[in-house]
């Protein structure tokens, strides 16, 4: 009950064009039995019912709203809205070259459409096989300079024939 009077007080307090406060406006109203309110899209606001109450609530999207409508939708409910593109396919085929004209213009690429969900599991599988092969010459490598230590230890314990030990890793003395 009381967060209106606080934001109302907030925006008066700060200014207009201050963040979260631009252009603010409060309309405070009673709706009666039968009456249809309309909030405009982008427009916050609050209700309070007064009593047992049914409310119906529907978002609308239009020609006129839809680029906003698109940009919100494709970045906030990615799966939601690879549907939409579908279906608007189908149905407003204009609408549909405007969404995907916004996504190339944004460089923005739908998570779930296949071609993109197929060209990601190529990437996928190409990125695991060069690592596959990473760890393959990496081991192929280890393995190597394992056989150059053992070959060098060998060397180490060749006896010079002095009587001292021979070489500086052998435990072997000279007969």
């Amino acid at each position: 009950m009381t967060i209106l009077p606080r934001i109302k007080q907030r925006a008066i307090s700060v200014g207009d064009g201050a963040e979260g406060y631009d252009n603010f406006k409060c309309y405070e109203f009673t709706q009666h039995a039968g009456e249809t309110v309309y909030i405009p899209n982008g427009w916050w606001h609050a209700v309070l019912n007064l009593t047992h109450t049914v409310g119906i609530t529907q978002n609308y999207c239009s020609s006129r709203n839809f680029d906003a409508a698109w940009v919100k939708t494709r970045s906030g409910r990615k799966k939601m809205a690879w549907k939409w593109l579908c279906q608007l396919e189908m149905k407003y085929p204009n609408l549909a070259s405007r969404a995907k004209a916004m996504n190339a213009r944004d460089e923005y690429v739908m998570k779930y459409d296949p071609v993109e969900v197929k060209r990601r599991e190529k990437e996928e599988k190409k990125r695991r096989r060069k690592e596959e092969r990473r760890r393959v010459r990496d081991d192929e490598g280890r393995d190597m300079n394992n056989s150059k230590k053992r070959k060098s230890k060998d060397d180490d314990s060749t006896c010079s024939g002095d009587g001292e030990s021979c070489g500086r890793n052998s435990k072997r003395t000279h007969v």
